[in-house]
């Protein structure tokens, strides 16, 4: 265990890697595809190589579609390698509220996707191309912040397996030390089937696999400007222009400024991480016994795990709703890690990082067409299962394939007058949020 210091000796203690996700070191590290001549005409352009765009890519590929995937940096760098690794189905709304939305139908459809199709084609994605990116399902434990909310959860998760057949099963607070040595949450979840990778793997596998396909994917190429022509569209890049029959905007959470219709519909919410000092894994053991991923139910989301080789943490959270120094991020999160776990008050960093999620006003993604250019965004946290998942749906889409049909092409993709494309008003919300914070640090036992 480290030893307890002043603040000023537990920052110096290590030299925080900054900006640099833990995920990136060895192995993960991001691959630049070597560079090629662009093509003059293709038959998809697709705008992103992340999760999204890579499967996408992967799809038309096999299909004998000549397609190119363009980032404007190293395909992947964004949250498709930045995230905290954990991977299974879930969903934000409760079931009577999509149902008084959509529907029961569309609700039964979009449970069914987000549970199990996309965990079944992440998993088949994993098989078919040999993707070695350190998963393991050990499981994810989502766990209540105050006693009030276990027995409406249960109701809920009892509703939710009327429906579809999700394996789950709620642990009151006094079993709770079986998946996570703290007595501050109120009992919770436990979805056996849910896991944990490294993004960065994850990411450049589908990479490797659309390339194997035979898509095109370059990097350092940004998309500056789009234009209808008579029957293709012209596509702008510092490095020349190409002209496609169809476009895919696969950049979620970094949308650029161009494409301001997409843009205005979602809101970029930065997410923050740190990885501890190893610790041993005798003593990650004794915090998580079953190496469980786990979730809170507070406004703070904390979302923490064991690292692939079980020595070390890698936490993250909502140190900020906007963009903050990364040593207050550091603050923030290290005062949430020992409030959980106080016994590791004075843990070193290693690393210390953020990427951009992208939320909907719904909560939900979505896949369709504006002014004739597909789009498929807006995972709202859940991208390493539904970003693979939707990018194939919206390929087979583009192919005119039936197969290609989902409830995520039906769902709301609105935006609101005051969001014009800027998100201003994320400081203001930072500032709501912590109030909302403390109210429930106050309300916690309640």
């Amino acid at each position: 265990m480290p030893s307890v210091g002043s603040r000023n000796e537990i920052f110096e203690k290590f030299e925080v890697n900054a900006a640099m996700p833990y995920w990136w070191e060895n192995t993960g590290e991001l691959i630049l595809p070597p560079g090629r001549d662009l093509p003059e005409d293709v038959d998809v352009l697709i705008v992103g190589a992340g999760l999204t765009g890579l499967s996408a890519a992967r799809t038309l590929a096999k299909a004998g579609k000549q397609v190119i995937t363009l980032d404007s940096g190293i395909p992947g760098i964004g949250a498709s390698s930045r995230n905290g690794g954990m991977i299974g189905g879930g969903h934000r709304f409760s079931i009577n509220q999509m149902q008084g939305r959509y529907g029961a139908d569309m609700a039964l459809s979009v449970l069914r996707e987000a549970h199990l199709d996309s965990h079944s084609f992440a998993m088949s994605l994993m098989a078919e191309e040999a993707i070695e990116c350190d998963y393991s399902e050990s499981g994810r434990f989502r766990a209540l912040w105050r006693s009030q909310e276990y027995e409406p959860v249960a109701r809920e998760l009892e509703s939710l397996q009327k429906l579809i057949p999700v394996e789950a099963e709620m642990l009151p607070k006094n079993r709770q030390h079986e998946e996570v040595a703290t007595d501050i949450y109120h009992g919770g979840v436990v979805y056996p089937r849910h896991g944990g990778l490294n993004p960065a793997k994850w990411v450049t596998g589908i990479m490797q696999a659309a390339i194997r396909a035979g898509a095109q994917i370059q990097g350092n190429t940004p998309v500056e400007h789009i234009a209808r022509k008579r029957n293709h569209w012209e596509i702008k890049t510092p490095r020349g222009s190409i002209n496609a029959v169809s476009i895919l905007v696969a950049t979620n959470g970094y949308t650029p400024s161009h494409l301001n219709d997409i843009k205005r519909r979602l809101i970029p919410v930065p997410s923050y991480l740190v990885a501890t000092e190893a610790i041993g894994a005798e003593q990650v053991r004794k915090l998580f016994p079953n190496q469980r991923m786990i979730v809170e139910s507070r406004d703070r989301h904390c979302y923490y795990r064991p690292s692939p080789d079980g020595s070390r943490i890698v936490f993250g959270g909502r140190a900020a709703t906007c963009a903050i120094p990364f040593s207050l991020a550091q603050h923030q999160l290290r005062g949430l890690i020992e409030q959980i776990f106080p016994e590791l008050k004075g843990i070193g960093f290693t690393h210390c990082w953020t990427g951009n999620t992208g939320f909907t006003f719904e909560f939900l993604p979505n896949i369709g067409q504006m002014d004739g250019i597909w789009h498929v965004v807006g995972y709202s946290g859940s991208g390493n299962q539904m970003a693979p998942y939707l990018g194939h749906k919206a390929a087979l889409q583009l192919l005119g394939e039936p197969e290609g049909e989902t409830a995520f092409s039906k769902t709301e993709f609105s935006t609101r007058w005051w969001h014009q494309g800027t998100p201003w008003f994320l400081p203001f919300s930072d500032l709501i949020y912590r109030f909302k914070d403390g109210w429930n640090n106050i309300r916690r036992n309640v």
